[in-house]
């Protein structure tokens, strides 16, 4: 199985189960932009905590390693991470709870269904979004990749982008510099 198999098993599981997800961060920028090698995908979740066993069944049932129920339902709760583990291949799935702050909240709300593989669709954060959470990620770590994701994004998505939208949501999250930066080249 490739990783790409895996990234479209993961869908359809969710898709399958009914559990609200949306795709961000390096497979959100490479949709929109340019194509380059990734270790994983990263999902935003959101997952009722009473839905963790079913969860955990459906996962570990498709040959994912998955937290305990126990771990599950914590992070769900407490709006943590945890990850899935494809066990045959090593593919890594990081799942991010959905927070409950007003950006996270709206980001969630807006994403799109978008082609995922010739016969597959996902939910997917809207380029902008993609773009704000590559941000926050440079401003945090300093990791010169999310720039040229952003940069990509620009390039190959630049007629998609809500830019009022974008720069509203850079001034609100104080990422001005960061985004000076991403625009130059």
């Amino acid at each position: 199985m490739t990783q790409n198999e895996v990234f479209q098993l993961t869908i359809r599981l969710f898709e399958q189960e009914q559990f609200q997800y949306m795709i961000c961060g390096s497979i959100g920028a490479i949709l929109y932009g340019e194509p380059r090698l990734t270790n994983d995908m990263d999902l935003v979740v959101a997952v009722l905590p009473q839905r963790a066993p079913e969860f955990a069944t459906t996962f570990s049932q498709a040959g994912f390693y998955c937290p305990p129920v126990e771990v599950l339902r914590e992070e769900l709760t407490r709006r943590g991470q945890f990850n899935l583990l494809h066990q045959e291949t090593g593919v890594k799935i990081d799942c991010i709870v959905l927070k409950t702050d007003e950006f996270s909240r709206e980001e969630f709300r807006r994403r799109q269904r978008h082609p995922f593989s010739r016969t597959q669709t996902a939910s997917l954060a809207t380029p902008e979004d993609v773009i704000l959470g590559k941000l926050q990620y440079f401003q945090m770590g300093g990791s010169e990749k999310h720039l040229r994701d952003i940069r990509g994004i620009l390039r190959l998505s630049r007629e998609k982008i809500d830019f009022p939208y974008l720069e509203n949501w850079v001034k609100k999250l104080g990422l001005e510099k960061e985004w000076a930066r991403a625009q130059s080249t």
